[in-house]
């Protein structure tokens, strides 16, 4: 199995369906991160929708997950979370060069993320730059949709 990362530490594998209850866990142990909304199967979608590219780093237990999306004419980051216990120690950037590679060999040339307050230290370390446009994220909360 390849590893990524600082001296190949890392194993960086696809994500299965296996990894499910894993990831769920995972998800749920990042406060505010499980949308109540969010249907039991979300997680199943995600790895399908995503084509091969939702990875997790395993090592003994799934320590970080990111999923990804291949658009066409963009890549999209749709998930990273890595537990706290192991914060720190190079999973995330592992996890993010593996999917920035796949998506390059893919034909992408720019992959954009929704990004949380706290992480953007984190991106920024692993040389995202914040998006100073015009374009401003929306939403619309299809349960209560007119």
């Amino acid at each position: 199995m390849k590893r990524y990362g600082k001296d190949e530490k890392h194993v960086i594998r696809q994500a299965s369906e296996e990894d499910i209850p894993s990831i769920v866990s995972l998800i749920c142990s990042e406060p505010g991160m499980w949308q109540k909304a969010w249907s039991d199967d979300v997680v199943h979608r995600a790895l399908e929708s995503s084509n091969g590219l939702a990875f997790v780093c395993d090592e003994n237990a799934i320590q970080g997950f990111v999923c990804a999306h291949d658009v066409g004419f963009r890549g999209y980051v749709s998930d990273l979370v890595v537990s706290a216990q192991a914060r720190g120690k190079g999973i995330g950037r592992c996890l993010m060069q593996r999917v920035q590679s796949e998506l390059a060999q893919r034909g992408c040339h720019l992959v954009m993320a929704d990004v949380w307050h706290e992480a953007m230290p984190f991106y920024e370390s692993i040389g995202w730059a914040q998006v100073c446009s015009p374009v401003k994220l929306m939403k619309m909360d299809l349960k209560n949709a007119p």
